[in-house]
C-alpha cells in the first residue's frame, strides 16, 4: 500500500515524510497517534465548527509541503483562508480523498493554495486505488488490484493478499472505467467518472421517473463556474420533485437566483413537463458532520 502511494506522489515531485497537513477529522489524542503522526511528519487539522478560523491559520503558518483530506474540510479550510487574507507558501499539492470534488471547487482550492489539486480514490480495505495525473486523468495505479465496473458498479479483487480472500469486493461506490492513451501514471485506465455511492445515486420525479444525482453535480459547477462562487452543498430529495439545497454561505446573486437556475437546468437537462420544487438554505452546520454526502436520498 505504501509503494503504491510512494508511487504516485513521487510522479507528483512528492515524497513520503514530507510535511503534511492531514485535513481530517479531529486528531486522535492516543499517544500511538501521537507518535505516528510524528513519525510520519504529519499534523491533523479539523477546519470546522468553533475554532475553524484559529485552525486554518495554524494550517497556513505550519507551511506544510502538501494538504491531505476530506475534499469537504479543504474546501472549507480554503474559504476561511481567502476571507482572512491568508497566503499560503511552499505548498507543492493539495490531495483530495474520500468525497467528489466539482473541477470550480478544484479551481478555487487551487488559486488559494497556489499549488494543483490532485484526486484520489481509494478505500480503507485497498488504500490507494486510482490517482490523478498532471493532465486531470484518474488512473488506476494499484498493479495488485483487479477493477471491474459492472452495470456501473466497482468490483475489486486483490490477486496476492494471502490473509483474505477478497474476490470481487463490492465498495458500494458507481464508476465509469475508460480506456485512455496516457501513459503518465499507472495503467492506461482510469475512472471516467466517480458517480459517487449507489445507495444514494437516484433523485425521483415521480414514482416511475428517476435520473442520477450526478445532475446536480453538474448543475452547481456550472452555476459555480458562471459566477464565481464556490460554494459547498448538500441535496436532500424530501418529496417527489421536491428538493432542498443546503449550501455553506449565500450565493453571490442571492438564493433565488440560484433556486431558478437549478430549476431551469433540471428542467432542460431532463426534457421535464413536470413542476420541480427546488429550496435553497444556508445551512452551514448540515456540512460538517464528518464524511461529506452531496446526495442524501429522504423519501
Amino acid at each position: 500500500m505504501l509503494a503504491v502511494r510512494a508511487y504516485c506522489y513521487n510522479k507528483h515531485g512528492l515524497k513520503l515524510g514530507q510535511r503534511e497537513a492531514r485535513v481530517w477529522g479531529r486528531a486522535a489524542n492516543s499517544l500511538t497517534a501521537k507518535i505516528r503522526d510524528f513519525l510520519l511528519n504529519r499534523k491533523v487539522f479539523y477546519p470546522a465548527e468553533d475554532g475553524a478560523e484559529e485552525t486554518v491559520e495554524k494550517l497556513v503558518k505550519w507551511s506544510p509541503e502538501y494538504l491531505y483530506g476530506y475534499t469537504s474540510l479543504i474546501l472549507e479550510a480554503a474559504q476561511i483562508a481567502q476571507k482572512k487574507g491568508l497566503n499560503p507558501r511552499g505548498v507543492k499539492a493539495v490531495i483530495c480523498t474520500a468525497e467528489s470534488i466539482l473541477p470550480a471547487q478544484k479551481k478555487f482550492i487551487a488559486e488559494v493554495f497556489g499549488a494543483p489539486v490532485l484526486e484520489e480514490y481509494g478505500s480503507t480495505e485497498f488504500d490507494v486505488i486510482a490517482f490523478e495525473c498532471s493532465r486531470g486523468h484518474l488512473h488506476l495505479v494499484n498493479p495488485w488490484l483487479w477493477v471491474e465496473s459492472k452495470d456501473e458498479t466497482v468490483l475489486i479483487t486483490d490477486v496476492v493478499r494471502e490473509s483474505q480472500s477478497l474476490v470481487r469486493y463490492q465498495l458500494g461506490d458507481s464508476i465509469k472505467i475508460t480506456q485512455s492513451d496516457c501513459s503518465e501514471l499507472g495503467s492506461n485506465l482510469m475512472i471516467g467518472e466517480l458517480l459517487g455511492r449507489t445507495v444514494e445515486q437516484f433523485a425521483y420525479i415521480n414514482p416511475g421517473q428517476k435520473f442520477h444525482a450526478v445532475i446536480f453535480g453538474r448543475a452547481l459547477n456550472a452555476y459555480m463556474e458562471k459566477t464565481g462562487d464556490c460554494l459547498r452543498f448538500t441535496i436532500i430529495q424530501v418529496d417527489y420533485s421536491e428538493f432542498n439545497v443546503y449550501v455553506s454561505e449565500p450565493p453571490i446573486l442571492g438564493i433565488r437566483d440560484l433556486e431558478l437556475f437549478l430549476q431551469s437546468n433540471l428542467r432542460n437537462s431532463l426534457s421535464l413537463k413536470d413542476h420541480v420544487i427546488v429550496r435553497v438554505i444556508i445551512d452551514d452546520r448540515r456540512l460538517d458532520e464528518g464524511k461529506h454526502t452531496y446526495f442524501i436520498q429522504n423519501l
